[in-house]
């Protein structure tokens, strides 16, 4: 059996865990150029509405996906998959598990995606995710725009979208 698909075959995937967090920051610091620290992934393990799960074969974390239910949202806010794992199947696999997994409990799936980041793109469109905004300059060193990208758990998304607006106009 090919090396990637004997890989394939052995991932797991689990809550994080305090003791993973030494990994998961390695990850973290190669991924991105404003990283996140330890204590924000400890507050995501402790926050309530709080969703940390890990990729893993054996004992080696390839990537991870954090992220946080609010009201009937959740927002993905941060994922990321070892650069030299990347392109595998791995990162697929960790965010279909995370969509089987709110799926029961929220309306839709929301994250925000650097605009020059194709790969990431390209992997949510195929999930399903569609963009509905532009932030711009979300993103710093370097400052960048944001693609809002959104998956519709219940129904279309063009429903979501009336139901969101429709609780905002609410709010007045």
């Amino acid at each position: 059996m090919p090396p990637a698909v004997e890989m394939m075959k052995d991932l797991g995937f689990t809550d994080m865990v305090a003791d993973d967090i030494a990994e998961v920051l390695e990850i973290e610091s190669v991924s991105f150029s404003n990283p996140w620290r330890d204590q924000d992934f400890h507050y995501a393990l402790n926050r309530d509405g709080g969703v940390a799960r890990i990729c893993r074969v054996q004992d080696v974390v390839l990537g991870y996906a954090v992220g946080f239910r609010t009201g009937s949202e959740f927002h993905l806010a941060d994922f990321a998959v070892r650069p030299e794992c990347q392109r595998r199947g791995h990162g697929a696999a960790l965010l279909q598990i995370l969509i089987a997994e709110t799926e029961s409990t929220s309306e839709a799936i929301t994250l925000e995606v650097r605009r020059s980041n194709q790969a990431a793109v390209r992997m949510y469109t195929r999930a399903g995710f569609q963009t509905v905004a532009i932030r711009q300059d979300y993103y710093s060193h370097p400052r960048e725009d944001a693609l809002v990208m959104v998956k519709a758990l219940s129904g279309k998304l063009s429903e979501w979208v009336a139901r969101a607006l429709s609780r905002a106009s609410g709010m007045g």
